[in-house]
């Protein structure tokens, strides 16, 4: 016979037609139930015919800042044998001793006699290595050596997980027993606000699944010893101030520990003056020089705030370091060597920087007048014409809001004209290549918080999509998730309610991430920039360039990380049969 296993995430509404076929369906009902318990695991055996499944439920809560999100169960079943050569009538009378039944008891239930039982547990003490009932049943609960459906029907009382399980599938809760859990002093929590602003496109959601993901690994694993983290979620519109501001207040009311949130704090000056206010760390993923300059010149009192990627002023020069490389290897020349930037009204984004405009000026480029697109009152089809008279090479194009993005590539695309089309961010965004095809094909794109394409990148990305079905695109997702896991890693080092150890952990220590090392030094609070502000590229994160090709993401830029010479012609550009 072959062996077989399966893992499965399921909620309560999930219907049967959409389960494995080789479980028994009256198991999945076992694992609906579940998810109605308060306990985070539970462990058992079931007998399938002839067969054993060795079973493991665990809760994957959405956390407390998903209203209305529909708590889920990791489900993993295998075909097992059973240890020790066990039988089928002693793993009933071991489940049955787990709960505190007599001889007399369990022959009762099982429908045998009190010498039978006594001779089956004396087997069991021998096979098990025990001397008492006691450490059987230690042993039982400790390595999950019980068995569903409960032998002999339904217990009376619950106390342990299978018990506890029984009486929730037959939908016993009328008995109103009360677990000894629900009595269990368990440790405070540590509380995690997060700013979630909903009108900002699909990073929005990358970002919280990203920051759940970590948590819901961190508390699977024990969380912050033995204190579990609770998400605790302010739902804001990105330029409300008075929604941000209701956010903020709601979180510091919540007294959380640390705050962190992707760019809604750039839009807004007053939000750091609030979080200073708190005292509380705070990371973002804002790409704002403004306000690293600003934390950094008044330590005392923004000490707390860490940009978690670098700042916008890299994106111009990183972009004249692109096609500098592309003009070197002779991949690509342009015709007049100018520069038109296009970008969103924004407090958090300004392409035309003094170094950008030096850098570009040194290398023999002219950087024409920035055009302005506000959000939701831009005409893209003019813009591209108001781009095309200039007479660009390059077309340098921010903003956040990739449907935005979208529509410009798409007006573009209707209306081409020779020039790169180099894009800040978006397009690490799933929906931007869903939503456009083969539109997206030749864009080349940039970010400074990237999801590297590696061992602990693909497994991240692995585990989100198995999360959540579906990607998590090359940015927003990672950064948040390395956000959560640094705080994790201080809070075990230091104690969690010392701010200052807090602070001085996060600043002092690398931390390798998803989207690459993230180290503050001693006085920062934005990490290196690889290869702008620093040649390690082992003590930073890397300002990554792609290019779309055939629906992928080609990484071009920075070696040793991307190659230049897979950089392809736009099809724009390309002579056509």
């Amino acid at each position: 016979m072959t062996s077989w296993s399966i893992e499965r995430m399921i909620s309560a509404q999930t219907p049967t037609p959409d389960l494995p076929r080789q479980v028994p369906q009256e198991l999945w009902n076992y694992a609906r139930a579940f998810v109605r318990l308060t306990r985070p695991s539970i462990r058992f055996f079931w007998r399938d015919g002839n067969t054993w499944l060795d079973v493991q439920l665990t809760r994957d809560s959405p956390g407390s800042f998903q209203v209305g999100a529909q708590d889920r169960v990791r489900v993993r079943i295998r075909q097992t044998e059973m240890p020790r050569g066990i039988t089928v009538r002693e793993l009933d009378v071991l489940t049955l001793v787990a709960l505190g039944l007599t001889n007399s008891g369990i022959s009762a239930r099982l429908g045998t006699s009190a010498r039978t039982v006594s001779s089956q547990l004396e087997r069991l003490l021998e096979k098990l290595d025990q001397s008492s009932r006691g450490g059987l049943a230690a042993i039982a609960v400790d390595l999950g050596l019980l068995r569903l459906p409960f032998p002999g029907g339904s217990p009376e009382v619950g106390g342990i997980g299978v018990a506890e399980l029984e009486l929730a599938v037959h939908q016993r809760n009328d008995l109103q027993l009360r677990s000894i859990r629900d009595d269990y002093s368990a440790p405070a929590p540590i509380k995690l606000g997060i700013v979630f602003a909903d009108d900002t496109g699909g990073d929005s959601d990358q970002m919280l699944n990203g920051a759940m993901l970590a948590i819901d690994e961190i508390n699977r694993q024990g969380g912050i010893g033995g204190r579990p983290i609770v998400g605790v979620r302010a739902t804001v519109q990105i330029f409300d101030w008075q929604s941000v501001k209701a956010g903020l207040e709601h979180l510091i009311d919540e007294d959380v520990d640390a705050i962190i949130t992707s760019y809604v704090s750039a839009e807004h000056p007053q939000f750091l003056d609030v979080i200073a206010d708190y005292g509380k760390p705070f990371l973002h993923t804002a790409t704002f020089e403004a306000d690293v300059l600003r934390t950094e010149q008044e330590p005392w009192r923004y000490g707390m705030v860490f940009q978690t990627c670098a700042s916008e002023t890299y994106y111009g020069t990183g972009m004249i370091r692109l096609v500098t490389s592309l003009e070197d290897q002779v991949l690509w020349q342009p015709r007049n060597r100018r520069v038109v930037c296009v970008e969103m009204p924004s407090a958090s984004m300004e392409l035309q920087t003094p170094s950008f405009i030096e850098s570009s000026e040194a290398a023999g480029w002219e950087v024409a007048a920035t055009i302005s697109t506000p959000v939701g009152e831009t005409d893209w089809t003019e813009t591209v014409r108001e781009i095309a008279e200039h007479g660009p090479d390059v077309v340098m194009i921010a903003n956040f809001i990739e449907t935005e993005l979208i529509e410009f590539q798409r007006a573009f695309r209707k209306d081409p004209f020779p020039a790169l089309v180099y894009c800040i961010y978006s397009p690490s965004i799933p929906s931007y290549l869903r939503e456009l095809g083969p539109l997206a094909d030749g864009v080349i794109w940039s970010t400074t918080t990237g999801t590297y394409d590696d061992e602990l990148g693909r497994r991240f990305r692995q585990q989100y999509v198995e999360k959540y079905s579906e990607d998590p695109g090359w940015s927003q997702a990672g950064a948040v998730y390395d956000q959560v896991r640094m705080l994790a890693a201080a809070w075990s080092s230091v104690d969690s309610r010392n701010v200052d150890d807090v602070v001085e952990y996060l600043r002092r220590w690398p931390y390798r991430g998803v989207n690459g090392i993230y180290y503050f030094g001693e006085s920062g609070q934005v990490p290196r920039l690889y290869p702008d502000t620093t040649n390690d590229a082992a003590l930073s994160q890397a300002h990554l360039v792609y290019q779309i090709q055939n629906h992928e993401h080609v990484l071009l830029h920075p070696e040793p990380f991307g190659n230049i010479a897979a950089f392809q012609m736009p099809p724009w550009m390309t002579p056509q049969d």
